[in-house]
């Protein structure tokens, strides 16, 4: 294997083995112990598109796994880790969907954000921002 298909291929096997360990990183660390976790590394450069078909196909392949969660934190949070230490400065972003706010049961939603626009899917303006990591970007 050379080149790019190594790459994706590479980084297709991180992103799975990532949404293979989330859930039990999630039960042990809050999310902000766990994305300081995910922010640690060795950097391993790769283009915003390797990064992104390594992405969908370990979506592909967890579409096989039931036990594996398939929500937008699970994705956004593995976005997060890969994007990051492929030397992309991305921010992990939480919001809540603004009419259901009074409610118990709030509806949310998770994504990632490069240069303050969402990367890999489009975002409801009206969802109003909880929580974003990092704060501000370098």
């Amino acid at each position: 294997m050379r080149g790019p298909f190594r790459t994706r291929f590479s980084l297709a096997l991180r992103a799975l083995t990532l949404r293979l360990k989330l859930g039990l990183l999630l039960e042990n660390n809050s999310i902000p112990e766990l994305l300081d976790i995910l922010s640690r590394g060795p950097l391993l450069p790769a283009s915003l598109e390797d990064v992104e078909e390594a992405l969908a196909k370990a979506d592909v392949w967890t579409a096989f796994l039931p036990f594996v969660p398939k929500t937008c934190l699970y994705r956004s949070l593995a976005r997060y880790a890969l994007m990051n230490r492929a030397g992309h400065h991305v921010q992990f972003v939480m919001a809540i969907d603004p009419p259901k706010a009074p409610r118990a049961d709030l509806d949310g939603h998770a994504w990632v954000e490069l240069n303050g626009k969402p990367v890999g899917e489009e975002v409801d303006e009206r969802l109003i921002v909880t929580y974003a990591y990092p704060k501000a970007h370098p």
